[in-house]
């Protein structure tokens, strides 16, 4: 019998003897469409285009990193990753750039 810990925050614990547990095909295929989706996306929009932007999406759930000029500029490429069809939710890491 394998101890377990109490804390539900601690991801990392989990029992080795057990199998991990795969996503399927159609949440692997549909996090393609949406990355694809997302940075096409992106790079239309005026105020984030141009800039280096990083987009991951795992389980329907997009994550964007990196930096943008302004609080504008942020809250658009949230609000487009939004607009791709498929997505479930939106992480946004994006910084605003210090002003020089």
């Amino acid at each position: 019998m394998t101890s377990r810990r109490s804390d539900p925050d601690d991801w990392y614990e989990y029992d080795h003897d057990e199998a991990p547990v795969l996503p399927s095909d159609e949440v692997v295929d549909a996090d393609i469409r949406i990355v694809d989706g997302v940075a096409a996306a992106l790079a239309c929009n005026v105020r984030v285009r141009g800039r280096r932007l990083e987009v991951l999406v795992q389980n329907q759930v997009v994550i964007l990193l990196g930096e943008v000029d302004s609080e504008e500029a942020r809250l658009a490429a949230g609000i487009v990753a939004w607009a791709v069809p498929e997505v479930y939710d939106v992480c946004n890491g994006l910084n605003v750039a210090p002003e020089s």
